[in-house]
């Protein structure tokens, strides 16, 4: 499931998940902050109330995504939406931003180190950089067949989908690794889990239910078959209040050193 999809879910644990996730960039009044694979602007709708005559840019690669976000944020505050590739150079000048945001990317991306050096270059000495990763290898669902969901959720996990041009389903776990490699010093890691107890529709456990059997579809990893009756159990727990979804995310904060 690309972020954009998860931004559309409706349910009170992705919008904790973006507030947990901003609270540890300490953004102060007058802040320039920049968000890497924006999305729909999930994330910069709870940054920019702190800014106060700051400015809050978002860049993403898909122009749709960004429309949808600068339509969300349109009465926030001061903000800005930039279209770029982040498997090349941003299009900032250097020292130019306080703060830097990035969540669920890193994973796709065929380098993440430049992500990590450009950030590097855009942020001032002192500026803060927060790297936030789900780790897909902890993908939890209550289930009635333990033995095919732990297989199905291991090739959920290897599965490059289309949208990707890489795939690493133990990225949260390995972010103080990518920043230890990166010039950037660590200042903190923090990890926090997303619980989901209904699968319904515009719920969490549900939305990667789904996006599960549509990668796995047809790829050999399981038959339809065994999908089908995979989403079948997991309706049958919900209907007898035993269905149960969590995965874990992690966040590293990192400082560019003065």
């Amino acid at each position: 499931m690309n972020e954009a999809e998860v931004d559309a879910m409706v349910e009170p644990v992705v919008e904790s998940r973006h507030r947990w996730l901003v609270g540890l960039l300490g953004l102060e009044p007058g802040d320039r902050v920049l968000d890497l694979g924006c999305g729909t602007g999930s994330s910069l709708r709870f940054m920019v109330p702190s800014l106060r005559g700051g400015l809050a840019v978002g860049v993403d690669l898909v122009s749709e995504v960004l429309r949808d976000a600068a339509d969300a944020l349109m009465a926030a505050g001061r903000t800005s939406m930039v279209r770029a590739d982040l498997k090349r150079a941003l299009p900032f000048a250097a020292a130019s931003f306080d703060r830097a945001f990035c969540h669920n990317v890193l994973e796709v991306l065929p380098d993440p180190q430049l992500v990590l050096r450009e950030a590097y270059r855009v942020l001032r000495p002192g500026g803060r950089f927060l790297l936030g990763h789900s780790d897909y290898g902890t993908l939890v669902f209550a289930s009635e067949d333990v033995a095919l969901t732990r297989r199905l959720v291991q090739a959920y996990g290897d599965t490059q989908q289309d949208w990707m041009d890489a795939v690493d389903p133990a990225m949260g776990r390995r972010l103080p690794e990518v920043v230890g490699r990166s010039p950037f010093a660590l200042v903190d890691v923090q990890a926090a889990t997303v619980l989901n107890r209904r699968f319904q529709p515009g719920e969490l456990g549900y939305g990667y239910a789904h996006n599960l059997v549509r990668a796995l579809r047809g790829s050999g990893a399981a038959s339809a078959d065994e999908l089908d009756g995979w989403l079948a159990g997991l309706r049958r727990l919900d209907e007898r209040g035993a269905f149960l979804f969590s995965l874990n995310d992690y966040a590293v904060v990192c400082e560019r050193p003065l």
